[in-house]
C-alpha cells in the first residue's frame, strides 16, 4: 500500500496547502466535525481543541451540533449525495451501515497501517481501547474498520432511594425482570394508594421503546435481526415469541406498573417523570445521567434488570457515540481528522469526558488514572453511575448491523405504543413494522 504522507509534512507546504484546504483563504487545514453534543460537552471539546492546536497549530476544527442521533443520521444521508458532508461525525453502527452502502466512509485500517498516522507513544497503544468498543467498528458486512469509539453508554436503573428506604419493609430494588414486575405490583397496589403518594402515576418508566424491545429480545433469545454467512442482513422480529413479549408488556402497562416514552403524553422522557416524583424508577441512558438528578430526593443507581444471571439473559445494550470519517476532502483534511480523533481519545481526554458526562471512557488506562479513581469514589450521581457500569465489562451486546437496520430499530420502537394505546392490533403493529423494515433493507427479509 502506498503510504499516506504525514500531516506535518503537508502543513509545511503552505502555498499548495492553501489551495487544498478549500475556500477559507487562511492557509490552514479545516476539518468539519458534526456531533450531537450539548453546550456543556462542547465547552470541554473546545478545551481539547485548544490543546490539540498546541501540537497542530495549522489545523482548524469546525464543529457543530446537529440535533440528536436520528437528526444527524438524516442530515448526513442528505449531505452525502450533495457532497456537503463533514470530514468526521458522531455515529451509531446502524447509521454507518447506511453510509458504507453508498461507499461514503473511510476504512481506518489505512491509517492504522501507516507509519506516520499509526498510534504513537503519546497517543497510547491501539490495544488500550476496550476491545468490545473497538470491535463494534468492525462488525459490518464489509471487512475493515469503519467507525471508532469516542464514548460509550448503556442503560441503568435510577431509583428514588428515599422512597425505597421509607418502604423497605415491602420492597427492595429489583435486579431481575421478575422482581421488577413484583415490585411494581406492590408499589401500585399497596403504596401508591397512600395519600402522600397521590401524585405518582406509575412505579417505573423506560426512556427508549426501541431499547426495551431490543434488549428484552436479546435477553430472552428472541430473533430480532441477523447476519448470515453470505454477508446479508435479515429482518426477523415478526415472530410469535416477540409478539408474546409485547403482549406481556402491554399487560403490565394496562395494570399501571410502567410506561414508556412512547405512551407518555407528549412523549415526555422518563427522567422528567422521575424528577417530578411521578415515578420512582427510571430506566435510561447513562449518557443522560444529568437529567435524572433531583434536589428533592436521593437518587440511587443499579444495573438494569436482567432475565437470568448468565448467557444472553445477563446482557446490556451498548450505545454511545462512535466516530466515522468520510471520503470527502483532501488528504490533509482526512489526516488531520484522524489525528484529532486520536488526540481526543487519549487516556486523559476520554477520562475527562467520562467525568463530565457519565459516559464510559473508551481506553482501559483511563480507568486506572488516579484522577478517575478519585472521581469514582465521590458521591455525585455521575460517579455512582460510572462505578456501577464499570462492573459490566464483558456483558454488553450489539445487534447485527446492515443497510436498513437503522430503520428496523426505529420501527420496533413503535410497536409497543401502537398496541398499548390501541392504535393498532398486535398483528397489525408487527406486520406494518415488518413491511417498513424489509422495504428499507435491500437484501429483503
Amino acid at each position: 500500500m502506498k503510504k499516506l504522507s504525514s500531516l506535518l509534512l503537508l502543513a509545511t507546504v503552505s502555498l499548495s496547502l492553501g489551495l487544498m484546504t478549500g475556500c477559507t483563504g487562511d492557509g490552514k487545514v479545516h476539518v468539519k466535525f458534526w456531533h450531537t453534543m450539548g453546550q456543556s460537552n462542547q465547552a470541554l471539546l473546545d478545551r481539547m481543541i485548544t490543546d490539540f492546536n498546541e501540537i497542530y497549530p495549522d489545523v482548524v476544527i469546525d464543529h457543530s451540533a446537529q440535533g440528536d442521533y436520528a437528526a444527524l443520521h438524516t442530515k448526513l444521508l442528505s449531505a452525502i449525495p450533495a457532497g456537503t458532508m463533514p470530514n468526521m461525525a458522531f455515529c451509531y453502527p446502524d447509521h454507518v451501515a447506511d453510509y458504507l452502502d453508498i461507499n461514503a466512509v473511510v476504512n481506518v485500517e489505512d491509517y492504522l497501517n501507516d507509519e506516520n498516522l499509526g498510534y504513537s507513544s503519546e497517543d497510547g497503544a491501539l490495544n488500550d481501547y476496550i476491545s468490545s468498543y473497538w470491535e463494534e467498528g468492525q462488525s459490518y458486512l464489509t471487512d475493515g474498520t469503519y467507525s471508532v469509539p469516542f464514548a460509550k453508554s448503556t442503560e441503568v436503573l435510577f431509583y428514588n432511594k428515599d422512597f425505597f428506604d421509607e418502604n423497605s419493609s415491602l420492597i427492595s430494588v429489583p435486579t431481575t425482570w421478575e422482581e421488577m414486575w413484583n415490585t411494581c405490583q406492590i408499589i401500585k397496589e399497596q403504596i401508591m394508594t397512600q395519600a402522600k403518594y397521590s401524585t405518582m402515576l406509575y412505579p417505573m418508566a423506560y426512556d427508549s421503546d426501541s431499547n426495551l424491545f431490543i434488549t428484552m429480545c436479546e435477553q430472552r433469545g428472541i430473533d430480532y435481526t441477523t447476519n448470515d454467512a453470505t454477508g446479508s442482513g435479515h429482518i426477523v422480529f415478526n415472530n410469535d415469541q416477540a409478539k408474546s413479549l409485547i403482549s406481556e408488556l402491554v399487560g403490565y402497562y394496562d395494570d399501571g406498573y410502567f410506561a414508556t416514552k412512547g405512551v407518555i403524553p407528549n412523549s415526555a422522557y422518563s427522567s422528567t417523570y422521575f424528577t417530578e416524583g411521578k415515578i420512582v424508577m427510571s430506566i435510561g441512558s447513562t449518557g443522560g445521567t444529568s437529567y435524572q438528578t433531583s434536589s428533592n430526593f436521593d437518587v440511587g443507581v443499579v444495573p438494569c434488570p436482567v432475565t437470568s444471571s448468565e448467557g444472553n439473559g445477563n446482557k446490556y445494550i451498548s450505545q454511545g457515540p462512535s466516530i466515522c470519517f468520510f471520503k470527502k476532502g483532501t488528504t490533509a483534511q482526512k489526516e488531520a481528522a484522524w489525528n484529532f480523533y486520536k488526540f481526543i481519545t487519549r487516556s486523559l481526554n476520554t477520562a475527562a469526558y467520562g467525568v463530565l458526562t457519565g459516559y464510559e471512557p473508551v481506553r482501559t488506562s483511563a480507568y486506572e488514572l488516579p484522577s478517575y479513581q478519585s472521581y469514582l469514589s465521590t458521591d455525585v450521581l455521575q460517579a455512582k453511575v460510572s462505578a456501577c457500569t464499570s462492573t459490566l465489562e464483558g456483558r454488553y451486546f450489539n445487534s447485527p448491523v446492515f443497510y436498513g437496520s437503522a430503520t428496523a430499530r426505529d420501527v420496533v420502537g413503535e410497536i409497543f405504543a401502537n398496541v398499548a394505546l390501541g392504535t393498532k392490533t398486535l398483528d397489525g403493529a408487527f406486520a406494518d413494522a415488518y413491511v417498513t423494515a424489509t422495504a428499507a433493507c435491500k437484501t429483503g427479509k
